[in-house]
């Protein structure tokens, strides 16, 4: 049995699993259904084996993430939004009809977009506010955690590629803890959900920590950012507007919706278990990541 087979989910897997009467103990490990010759076991196993192997798309996301998140500085986060067709200009329609991860070697073809509708952005606010209700007292569970934050970001060049953002605190109007970085895209994952109305993409970005740059300030923007935390995530609800800088108006809002580790240093510590051979629980971890971002792109809104 290997490491990720040890790791996978145990639940109940579809499928005719009962056996013939003739050949079966009629004792309390079963349920005879009166109206079939057939007896269903009161436990299904997951497998002939015993185990849930590990889904196809756990695994890659699982890999994906298994070479970066030792980085110094790492965020690990997922948006939802649409994939689109750089030719149609439409959201793109593969052969399938499932959840499916795009090979990151074929994606010069589609754009990612993360903009939503204020509709869809709205829905999953009030989704998210009655789960901070339900989880409340005397609720036995993880309980959503609540914020609201009004933020202006700040944008200055800086030396090398990228630029240094600054995000100042709109009600103090101070510099918020850990707020000047310089942020780097180290890899994404593109996942098409053709049975909802959102696909999904996985980034890896590094976050550096910078001093105050002494360079030109490019543009800003501010952001009014909801944000729920449950155990080791949490969802973001940002809209962000560019502020104008004298030559053109300010364009529309754009709504934006994550799902981030809070401390990806969790799944590294998961992640040398299984180096060392010890237990791990590295793919459940990844499982409730993706189950976070699954649960709310099927309660989305059509655009």
């Amino acid at each position: 049995m290997t490491s990720n087979e040890k790791l996978g989910y145990h639940s109940q897997n579809e499928g005719d699993t009962g056996t013939d009467p003739s050949t079966s103990n009629t004792d309390d490990s079963v349920v005879r259904h009166e109206s079939t010759r057939y007896y269903l076991p009161k436990i299904l196993e997951p497998s002939i084996f015993g185990f849930q192997p590990t889904s196809d798309i756990t695994k890659v996301v699982g890999d994906f993430l298994y070479n970066h998140i030792g980085k110094e500085n790492v965020e690990i986060e997922a948006k939802l939004g649409i994939l689109v067709n750089k030719n149609m200009q439409t959201r793109v329609n593969l052969p399938v009809i499932s959840e499916t991860v795009i090979s990151p070697y074929d994606d010069g073809w589609f754009t990612f977009q993360s903009n939503m509708t204020t509709a869809q952005h709205r829905n999953f606010n009030n989704l998210l506010n009655e789960r901070v209700i339900q989880t409340k007292p005397p609720y036995k569970g993880g309980s959503v955690e609540y914020k609201h934050l009004y933020e202006t970001d700040r944008f200055y060049s800086g030396t090398g590629a990228g630029k240094v953002r600054v995000t100042i605190d709109q009600k103090t109007n101070k510099i918020i803890e850990g707020g000047i970085v310089k942020k780097t895209n180290v890899a994404h994952l593109n996942i098409y959900s053709p049975n909802t109305h959102l696909d999904y993409r996985i980034s890896v970005n590094i976050e550096k920590p910078m001093d105050m740059p002494n360079g030109q300030l490019v543009h800003e923007r501010n952001k009014d950012r909801l944000s729920y935390i449950h155990q080791l995530f949490k969802i973001d609800l940002t809209q962000k507007q560019k502020l104008p800088d004298g030559t053109q108006p300010p364009p529309d809002l754009t709504h934006e919706l994550e799902v981030e580790f809070l401390n990806p240093r969790v799944l590294h510590e998961e992640k040398l278990k299984i180096e060392k051979q010890q237990s791990s629980r590295y793919l459940d971890i990844i499982e409730v990541f993706l189950n976070n971002i699954r649960v709310l792109a099927k309660r989305s809104l059509p655009p």
